[in-house]
């Protein structure tokens, strides 16, 4: 952080917020503890553990491949559960920071982002720390970034993601905005501005809970219907929002927001998001779940709020070229496996079981995306159970159709391979789903995975024996070992692409501060 800039800021808020040591470690306190979520340490750690740990997933979620989230905010009686739904589908990604796109119940400011130049916001879980140097470059796009110091002393729209970013990873930096009243191009103009952190492997978090329904709330276009009729049409409203920003249709957004008066209070953060990830492209959305206030006890006609999840995965890079050369990997950090053995080697029936696991499970998910195969028909040998690291590859025509898997050893291969198969099939994103009419022109390729090794001298890598991770500071990337055959590269070629996989320079891999790490497979699939 440049203290010559920040220390104006700092002196100014320092009166709202209060100075520690020197008057410069400005800390926003903690407004909504005791009242939106538990003041006690102990209580929120065991709130927000419990909200992530009962989460479940809609089928299919490949939970590391998560860059983006709509995430509702309102007291963690209420909202929490479908918090969990949204957190827990980045349990296991891992960022270069936090940005947080969140709006100020009191109004204001209008047609600007308000951010606040402090150096941590505080919760009762500890404080969470500030991006100071992204805060300063905000600040140099005078015509969209403002502070006003006073919306934020209050507001809850971003103070109530912070517990579980703090619980999921406790050091990660943080930026909070508060976006107001803005018109499309004003809109645009800040998500141009936006736009390239998603390269910088950073996660977005609109906060927005859906329509507020009742008499209470003075919205009432359903007030003919009582009962689960009600209950119906409201929850057909608040899922059209929620479709509509999967899809990020902005422009139909728009016009749902225009033409039903829809009560959606966080609009302009989920607008922003939708025209940021727009503007990135590669991105696809779906909705983690929903439910309303009055689901479980209570009165829709009287008073009722949505809460929705929706997440998108899509790719952190400059971009994806149709080969297995880009396949999804989980933002995970590489680890020297501190002796892990490799994975068993798997014989040709083994080997058939899982082709013809993970072609039942293509088969019947693009008829029914709840379908999951009869596991007491197949074989499943002590070698399927064991866990391993794994990537399934979907090519139709020669040509990649679809490429996600797992760099770390979380589940038993037959399990995988399910979970992997629907990925590949529906959430690549940089491919359409896999149609029922394209599945006999599909062909499965699985690769089961060693641990990654850290390479001491590159004359160890073996094209076509070994894939590669290297890792510097944010940027990783992954090559298969498959990838530098089929380009057919040589050792230096195969270097070069592994960099520019990880978003880095040629020759990136020499950096002593970069950690390039190789991987053998066991490649097989089903025959042309």
């Amino acid at each position: 952080m440049k203290r010559g800039i920040m220390i104006p800021f700092l002196a100014a808020l320092a009166g709202l917020f209060g100075a520690c040591e020197g008057g410069e470690q400005i800390t926003r306190p903690c407004a909504g503890a005791g009242f939106w979520f538990p003041s006690d340490p102990k209580q929120l750690t065991a709130d927000v553990d419990r909200y992530l740990k009962e989460a479940t997933l809609a089928p299919g979620t490949a939970p590391t491949s998560i860059s983006a989230l709509i995430s509702p905010h309102a007291g963690y009686q209420y909202s929490g559960p479908m918090m969990g739904k949204a957190f827990s589908t980045i349990r296991d990604a891992s960022f270069h920071r936090a940005v947080i796109l969140a709006f100020s119940h009191a109004g204001g400011p209008d047609g600007r982002i308000s951010v606040l130049p402090v150096q941590a916001y505080d919760t009762p879980l500890g404080p969470v720390r500030v991006d100071g140097e992204l805060v300063e470059r905000f600040l140099k796009h005078k015509d969209v970034f403002t502070t006003v110091a006073a919306l934020h002393s209050k507001e809850h729209s971003d103070e109530n993601q912070l517990p579980f970013l703090k619980r999921l990873f406790p050091d990660l930096p943080v930026v909070c905005l508060l976006v107001g009243p803005m018109g499309p191009d004003q809109l645009e103009h800040a998500a141009d501005i936006l736009s390239p952190l998603v390269k910088e492997n950073t996660l977005f978090i609109a906060s927005t809970d859906l329509n507020h329904y009742g008499r209470r709330y003075g919205y009432e276009p359903f007030r003919t219907l009582k009962g689960k009729e009600l209950a119906d049409r409201i929850h057909a409203h608040d899922r059209q929002a929620l479709d509509l920003m999967a899809a990020l249709d902005v422009d139909g957004f728009r016009r749902y927001l225009n033409d039903t008066d829809a009560t959606v209070c966080g609009r302009m953060p989920v607008e922003l998001l939708m025209r940021i990830l727009k503007n990135t492209g590669g991105f696809q959305g779906r909705v983690e779940g929903y439910y309303t206030s009055a689901d479980k006890e209570g009165n829709h006609a009287d008073m009722t709020c949505g809460y929705g999840a929706v997440v998108f995965a899509g790719e952190k890079g400059n971009g994806a070229k149709a080969s297995s050369e880009n396949a999804k990997v989980p933002a995970a950090t590489p680890r020297e496996p501190d002796g892990e053995p490799d994975p068993p080697v798997l014989n040709e029936a083994e080997q058939k079981t899982l082709l013809s696991l993970a072609r039942d499970m293509l088969t019947g998910a693009t008829k029914d995306r709840n379908y999951l195969p009869d596991i007491s028909k197949y074989e499943i040998t002590p070698s399927l159970k064991q866990k391993s690291r794994l990537f399934v590859t979907l090519t139709k025509g020669g040509d990649l159709r679809g490429c996600i898997g797992s760099v770390e050893a979380h589940m038993p291969i037959y399990e995988g391979i399910l979970e992997h198969t629907v990925n590949a099939a529906f959430h690549d994103p940089r491919f359409p789903a896999v149609k029922a009419s394209e599945v006999k022109d599909i062909r499965i390729e699985i690769s089961i995975n060693s641990p990654q090794r850290l390479v001491k001298d590159v004359g160890e890598i073996e094209i076509g024996k070994h894939g590669l991770v290297l890792e510097k500071g944010w940027n990783r990337g992954l090559l298969l070992p498959q990838v530098p055959v089929e380009w057919g590269w040589n050792r230096e070629e195969f270097l070069s692409a592994i960099c520019r996989k990880s978003g880095l320079p040629d020759g990136a891999w020499k950096d002593p501060e970069a950690r390039l790490f190789l991987f053998s497979s066991q490649v097989f699939h089903e025959r042309e």
